[in-house]
């Protein structure tokens, strides 16, 4: 639709067309016009700086900005970053050397050979003075000693633009950042170096690793620590405690890229066991051993044995376990273990090696030298996975998990679990607020801060479709409104 410079506006404002969206049409144009022109200049500008750092500066500079980028590692346990870990890094470190890293005679025991006290692009600028081309001029004093810091995403315009607060300073700004914004969303936290040319926002330097909303938290506690009671800080203060930062977000990435260890909910890793004994007695095993179910009580599991025609048993299965489930008041019990007890044997599977201990314990103290133990197999999670198949999260009646999900008395059973968890959240202490609970922690702006960041990442998790998936959206819908957020 085409529309008359003189038509009302078509966004409704009353206005005419050209003093309203014409008028921001053409400011957007002339924006990304000169976003473009700063972006050539920006390119040209630095493989002249990387050359310039490369002949004037030298081998053993660059090493020398290396081993000060990751903090002058000094021992064994300073692991040095493998060669992953450095190409990951290759887009924080070159903008960094060239923009921000200086020699200093005093900082650097090693002589070098290179200019003093002047970083690549201060140098560059100082050859080619008067004669240094305008954009190329203004994007080094924007550029030089400009601290890296941590981001927020405020706003997206795919394809074109990021609002962005630094989460350490508060300045806010909008760049123009055309693959960035293709796949950032809201809430996304990104490491770098955010400047403004000319009234042009503009990246310089961004790690690769987006960091979740789930680590705010420490980014405020980060942010509490370097304030050391001073008013809010600026990008001053930030460039004092550059290598601070920087090294904070390193153990972070590299966090990140490190796969988790899966434990269960003892925080034991992951390492199933399978003990086995040799018992005189079935009947005697289960007289002893089946108050370790508090589910079931003896006649209740008595039900499901297998007796022989005295009464007596000779197959049954115990279920180990103990009352309450940790960060789950929803649950009433924890599973700790299976015990079946087979005529003349009793095997135990457990998931981890202090179960495993803990029960061998129990076995001896309960049965004495009526139970004889004899192996312990043990097996890593992803051969147990692959030896159980496919058959191995599917409900014994063959009913798929999608169907079962649909069945109303199980969605009854799901939103009244998933609701006691999220009611029981808001009073929940947590380590990420410091030990408060989110009542608590919204009490102060930090704590506010910190619960919405936590949220944010919470109703990431609940994306889909699924009823799971609304029971939890409708649970952190409730923590807002009883917050007041």
């Amino acid at each position: 639709m085409v529309v008359g410079r003189n038509a009302p506006c078509p966004c409704g404002s009353g206005k005419k067309y050209k003093k309203c969206c014409l008028a921001k049409r053409d400011e957007t144009s002339a924006v990304e016009l000169h976003y473009r022109r700063l972006s050539k200049a920006h390119d040209r500008l630095v493989d002249r700086l990387m050359a310039l750092g490369r002949d004037a500066f030298g081998q053993a500079a660059t090493m020398a900005a290396v081993d000060e980028f990751w903090g002058w590692p000094e021992s064994d346990e300073d692991l040095e970053p493998t060669e992953e870990r450095l190409e990951r890094t290759a887009p924080l470190f070159w903008p960094w050397f060239i923009f921000s890293w200086y020699y200093d005679p005093e900082d650097i025991e090693e002589t070098l050979d290179c200019p003093v006290n002047r970083t690549v692009a201060e140098f560059y600028a100082d050859q080619r003075g008067p004669a240094i081309d305008s954009l190329e001029a203004k994007i080094i004093t924007a550029f030089t000693k400009k601290p890296y810091s941590f981001y927020e995403v405020m706003a997206v315009n795919p394809g074109k633009s990021l609002e962005l607060k630094d989460v350490l300073t508060g300045f806010k700004v909008a760049v123009q950042e055309h693959m960035g914004s293709e796949y950032l969303k809201p809430a996304d936290i990104i490491f770098g170096r955010a400047v403004t040319v000319d009234g042009v926002g503009m990246l310089v330097g961004l790690g690769t690793t987006i960091i979740p909303p789930r680590f705010k938290p420490d980014l405020i506690n980060l942010r509490n620590r370097l304030r050391e009671g001073r008013k809010p800080l600026t990008d001053e203060h930030l460039y004092d405690w550059d290598l601070e930062i920087r090294r904070f977000y390193l153990d972070l990435e590299e966090h990140l890229h490190t796969p988790p260890q899966l434990a269960n909910t003892d925080g034991d890793p992951l390492e199933f066991h399978k003990l086995v004994y040799d018992i005189d007695s079935a009947e005697y095993a289960f007289e002893k051993m089946a108050s370790l179910c508090v589910t079931d009580t003896k006649a209740e599991l008595r039900k499901s044995a297998t007796v022989d025609a005295s009464g007596l048993i000779q197959r049954v299965e115990i279920v180990w376990n103990r009352k309450g489930f940790q960060g789950q008041k929803g649950v009433d019990n924890t599973l700790l273990g299976r015990i079946r007890i087979d005529k003349k044997s009793m095997t135990i599977e457990v998931n981890s090696a202090g179960r495993a201990k803990k029960i061998q314990r129990s076995v001896s103290r309960r049965l004495g030298r009526s139970a004889r133990f004899k192996v312990d197999q043990i097996q890593d999670p992803g051969t147990m996975m692959a030896a159980t198949g496919p058959s191995f999260a599917e409900p014994a009646v063959g009913m798929k998990p999608e169907d079962l999900m649909h069945l109303p008395e199980v969605q009854t059973q799901l939103a009244s679990l998933i609701g006691q968890h999220w009611d029981g959240w808001v009073d929940e202490k947590l380590p990420a607020l410091g030990g408060k609970t989110p009542r608590q922690a919204v009490r102060t702006a930090d704590g506010r801060e910190a619960v919405e960041a936590l949220l944010a990442d919470f109703e990431r998790g609940s994306g889909g479709a699924d009823p799971m998936a609304e029971f939890n959206q409708q649970g952190i819908q409730r923590i807002r409104k009883t917050l007041g957020l």
